[in-house]
């Protein structure tokens, strides 16, 4: 396998609740156009392009194709990805196979998600729809407490059985969700691409928003955002030509589970903060990158958490800490940007969450620390190596890649 650097960042100018000013396959354009501005790159150097967004949220089909002319894919072999809240990684690993496999040398990877002009909470439903007649074909009753009653709220229905899990297993409190929650819309205050920022958010602020189902309140909840990203990736032959540094990929990993739905069906034994898939893939990412112990060798981490307390517990999953540790860490002040494992300096998904482009935003995100362009956001720290975490499908899917200041040897 060769080595896979990424080379070119672009993000819209801004990720807000609704880009009214543009449509989406101009929205589209601005973080491409961002990205080629960035490496002195045209389309005519881009091999290929990988797409990816949740067309049910917009409802509409085919947009890689109908906005070929913004993202410089006429004529150059294209593939589309849509993985739930993991859509931007799962996109990002493929451009990386483009090019790890020998197939071709620059791949250019566009995400982008426009909630605006959709409901995604009906295109949620579009998606849970296929698993819920095939539990009504094997006769499982799906009304009420026996089965789906938990998700009638949508995500955050089924999220707080997550987290009251989380919390009971860990030994943390709702507070400490509440300083997540506020130590995230902090960071967010310093990324100018960030949508929900509050530079003087406190725990006791957000403990004052309303309590949307236990332990979950308002404050712990992503927005819904318009945006778009676009990373470049090229072997490290290309890269050579393109910049004087990269942020090279070390591994990219993935697990996937049952769905959550299948959580809450009585009877089902799997716990939704249990996450074997994210302690699974890694495992199998640390392993593949050459890193015996994430917990000295990661230097920066960007976990996906569409709700606060998903990057405490995941800190944990992915092996940065032990179970019942990350919310100590938290207290002792280590998860900041100034701290010893410096966690979501861009906000998190908490803070901007369009969900095509969310996790690759922590691959960017990652990169961009290595190569030391975070702006007010830069940790305190010098970051060698990083790695990123996505969920997603119906919480059963969850992506991992470790980024390196150099690339990997053999």
């Amino acid at each position: 396998m060769r080595n896979v650097g990424i080379v070119g960042i672009g993000y819209t100018p801004v990720f807000v609740s609704k880009r009214k000013d543009v449509n989406i396959s101009e929205m589209i354009s601005e973080a491409v156009e961002a990205a080629f501005s960035n490496t002195g790159l045209g389309p005519k150097d881009i091999d290929a392009v990988v797409f990816g967004n949740m067309h049910t949220f917009e409802g509409v089909n085919l947009p890689h194709l109908w906005a070929a002319d913004y993202i410089a894919s006429l004529g150059k072999p294209l593939m589309r990805i849509a993985t739930g809240g993991t859509t931007g990684m799962s996109a990002f690993h493929a451009g990386y196979y483009h090019i790890a496999s020998g197939l071709h040398d620059v791949v250019m990877v566009v995400t982008y998600e426009k909630q605006s002009e959709g409901d995604s909470q009906v295109g949620l439903m579009g998606i849970i729809t296929p698993e819920v007649m095939a539990m009504i074909a094997a006769g499982i009753d799906v009304t009420g407490g026996s089965g789906m009653g938990a998700i009638g709220g949508g995500s955050a229905g089924g999220i707080s059985f997550q987290a009251s899990s989380y919390l009971h297993h860990s030994g943390a409190g709702i507070e400490h969700i509440d300083e997540q929650a506020a130590l995230e819309r902090r960071n967010a205050a310093k990324n100018p691409y960030a949508h929900l920022k509050d530079p003087d958010a406190t725990a006791e602020k957000v403990a004052q928003t309303p309590l949307v189902s236990w332990p979950i309140r308002f404050g712990h909840i992503c927005p819904t955002s318009d945006g778009a990203t676009v990373a470049i990736l090229a072997s490290e032959k290309a890269a050579a030509r393109i910049t004087e540094k990269a942020a090279w990929v070390h591994a990219v990993a993935n697990c996937a589970s049952d769905a959550t739905t299948a959580n809450l069906i009585e009877s089902q034994i799997t716990d939704p903060a249990e996450h074997l898939p994210a302690i699974i893939a890694s495992r199998q990412a640390y392993e593949r990158a050459g890193i015996a112990d994430p917990k000295k060798e990661i230097d920066y981490v960007e976990i996906y958490n569409g709700f606060a307390h998903q990057a405490l517990m995941y800190l944990e999953k992915i092996g940065m800490c032990e179970v019942g540790e990350a919310h100590k860490l938290q207290e002792a002040g280590e998860l900041e940007m100034s701290g010893r494992m410096p966690v979501n300096a861009s906000g998190g998904v908490v803070s901007t969450n369009a969900i095509g482009t969310s996790a690759m935003n922590r691959v960017t995100e990652c990169a961009l620390q290595i190569l030391g362009q975070a702006g007010e956001h830069q940790v305190e720290k010098d970051v060698h190596k990083a790695v990123a975490h996505g969920w997603g499908g119906m919480m059963q899917y969850v992506t991992i890649t470790v980024l390196g200041d150099k690339p990997k040897k053999d």
